[in-house]
C-alpha cells in the first residue's frame, strides 16, 4: 500500500520494477491482518464511507468494501493504480490522486487510511491535516508507518538466526541510509502518535506490529531487497554478497526473522 510510485522527494522504490506487483501483494500478506484487525476494532461496519490512501494493489480497499456494504462506498486513491482492481466492487471507487496536491471532499469520510505512505511525503505534517480535514467528526484517522530508526534496527536484528546478527545490523544501517537520502522519515512511526495528536485528532492510540516471519513463508523482504539493491550498495553499508546473504536466509526454511517494526496509530477527530 501506499509506496507504487515515485515522488518528486527521491521515492525510494522503482514501480516500473518487474516485480513491483508481486512485492505489494506480500507487503499485503504480512501487514493486512493487523490493519484489518485495527479497523475493525474501531468499528467499521455497514454504511460507512472510507477512505484509503495509498491503496497499492487494493486489498484493504476491497476487504473494506466489503465490510461496508451496499449502502457504504469506498474511495480508494494512488499515485499510480495499475496494481488496483475493484474486482466487481460496486462500492469502490479507484481514482488516481496526489495526496500532497489535489484536493479531497471535506469532513466525508468516517475513516481514513494510509499504509506506509506519510513516511514518504515531503510535508507530512501537511499530509496528516489533509487527512483529518477529509475525516467527518466522530470518525477515525488510521496511519501506518515503519520505524527503522536509531535503536530499532539493531533490535530487529536480535531476531535473526545465531550467527546473522552482524548482518542483520549492516542490512538495517544501509536501509536506514537509502530510505534517508531519499526523503523518507525512517522514523516516523515513533512520531505518529504525536503527529496525529497535533493535527487534531484525540482518542489517538498506536501499537507496534513486528511479525516474526519463517524463512521460506513470506517474499516480502527478499523482494524489497532485491528492489533497493542499487540503493542499499549505494550506502557503502552491504555488498552484492551481503544482500544475497540475507535474501538466502529469507528462503532458508526453519529460520526466523523479521522485516522492520510497524507503528499502527489512530485518532478520532472531535465532533
Amino acid at each position: 500500500m501506499g509506496d507504487t510510485a515515485t515522488m518528486e522527494s527521491g521515492y525510494v522504490f522503482n514501480p516500473s520494477w518487474e516485480r513491483e506487483h508481486g512485492r505489494l501483494l506480500a507487503l499485503e500478506e504480512i501487514y493486512d491482518s493487523q490493519s484489518r484487525h485495527r479497523l475493525t476494532e474501531l468499528g467499521v461496519a455497514d454504511g460507512w464511507h472510507c477512505l484509503e490512501v495509498g491503496c497499492g494493489a487494493g486489498s484493504i480497499a476491497r476487504w473494506l468494501a466489503k465490510q461496508v456494504g451496499a449502502a457504504g462506498r469506498v474511495l480508494a486513491t494512488d499515485l499510480d493504480t495499475r496494481f488496483a482492481n475493484a474486482h466487481g466492487l460496486s462500492n469502490l471507487e479507484i481514482r488516481t490522486h496526489d495526496l500532497r496536491t489535489d484536493d479531497l471532499p471535506d469532513a466525508s469520510f468516517d475513516l481514513v487510511h494510509a499504509r506506509a505512505v506519510i513516511e514518504h511525503l515531503p510535508d507530512r505534517d501537511e499530509a496528516l491535516r489533509r487527512l483529518a480535514a477529509a475525516t467527518r467528526p466522530g470518525g477515525w484517522v488510521v496511519v501506518e508507518d515503519f520505524d527503522i530508526d536509531g535503536p530499532m534496527y539493531p533490535a530487529a536484528a536480535r531476531y535473526y538466526p545465531p550467527g546473522y546478527t552482524a548482518l542483520a545490523e549492516r542490512l538495517g544501517r544501509a536501509l536506514r541510509a537509502a530510505f534517508g537520502a531519499a526523503g523518507v522519515d525512517t522514523g516516523m512511526g515513533r512520531r505518529l502518535p504525536q503527529a496525529l495528536t497535533d493535527a487534531g485528532l484525540t482518542e489517538v492510540g498506536a501499537q507496534v506490529h513486528a511479525p516474526v516471519l519463517t524463512g521460506g513463508d513470506a517474499a516480502f523482504l527478499p523482494l524489497t531487497l532485491r528492489s533497493l539493491r542499487p540503493r542499499l550498495l549505494a550506502t557503502g553499508e552491504m555488498t552484492d554478497m551481503d544482500i544475497e546473504d540475507v535474501i538466502t536466509l529469507t528462503k532458508s526454511h526453519g529460520t526466523t526473522y523479521i522485516p522492520n517494526f510497524m507503528v499502527i496509530a489512530w485518532g478520532r477527530k472531535p465532533v
